[in-house]
């Protein structure tokens, strides 16, 4: 029986933490040959996460995406195949250093992430591990406000979930312009340019490849993959979802990213 497959959907995108790969970041065999399968037969396949390029691409190799990634939550849309920039929408070094600036003073943990590096105060052993994870380098600047020498594409303030709710009041109420911001889990805000969102970044596919959301599928779990379940067609939230998102979004996995929740989504769809 036919699922839908590629005469519903041209075009899936798939977020990576809690989605695509599994708590110990793999990503299971069914799922890679299912999407692997995907590409084979014309399906357009993008990785949508707020990693970075180089993060991400590890990935996309595994899977044989040569379709451009969506990174940062959105603010850079990068071609696999090529390395070529398709769109990079970056905050200005003043805002830049007003974010930092507000995260310094309420004594958040900081992280700037521009062009594949991660920028920090100190080094320690949690970016350690986050850079060996996400196979990424790191510079250690001092105090990053008075540091940083160019805008970032990211910026990442991590707290507890009670504080960080406090924190994105705080963030609500100040006269900030020239930014948007997200959250890839209840404890963290990330920040980047205007407009910024994977649901935009999505367009920007979707117009090069001359398809209609009606014809994209999306699939994610957590609040900055609220934008691309918007824009898509249909949107899909794994059962692992954060909360936050589960206010805004119904539609929801049975399957979690510990039980190839993404090959299961796919097949339903595509047969």
């Amino acid at each position: 029986m036919n699922k839908g497959g590629s005469d519903l959907f041209k075009l899936v995108a798939i977020d990576i933490d809690g989605t695509l790969i599994d708590d110990d970041f793999k990503v299971s065999k069914r799922t890679v040959d299912k999407i692997r399968a995907l590409r084979d037969r014309g399906v357009n396949v993008t990785l949508a996460t707020g990693r970075t390029y180089r993060s991400a691409k590890q990935y996309a190799d595994i899977l044989n995406i040569d379709d451009p990634i969506i990174c940062y939550n959105g603010a850079l849309v990068k071609d696999n195949s090529n390395g070529n920039i398709i769109y990079d929408a970056r905050l200005p070094l003043d805002i830049s250093k007003k974010i930092i600036g507000f995260g310094e003073k309420e004594k958040l943990d900081i992280k700037v992430y521009t062009d594949d590096t991660l920028y920090v105060e100190e080094d320690d052993e949690r970016t350690r591990e986050i850079c060996k994870n996400h196979k990424i380098d790191y510079k250690v600047i001092g105090k990053l406000s008075e540091n940083i020498e160019k805008g970032a594409q990211m910026i990442i303030l991590i707290e507890d979930e009670e504080r960080i709710r406090e924190i994105r009041k705080k963030i609500d109420s100040m006269d900030i312009k020239n930014v948007s911001y997200t959250m890839s889990t209840p404890r963290s805000l990330e920040f980047g340019a205007p407009g910024v969102n994977k649901g935009n970044a999505l367009k920007v596919l979707a117009d090069k490849y001359g398809i209609e959301s009606k014809e994209i599928l999306a699939i994610g779990n957590s609040l900055n993959d609220l934008g691309m379940f918007k824009y898509a067609g249909t949107g899909i939230a794994m059962k692992n979802s954060d909360r936050i998102l589960l206010e805004e979004w119904d539609k929801v996995s049975k399957y979690d990213n510990n039980e190839e929740g993404v090959f299961h989504i796919l097949d339903k769809y595509f047969d």
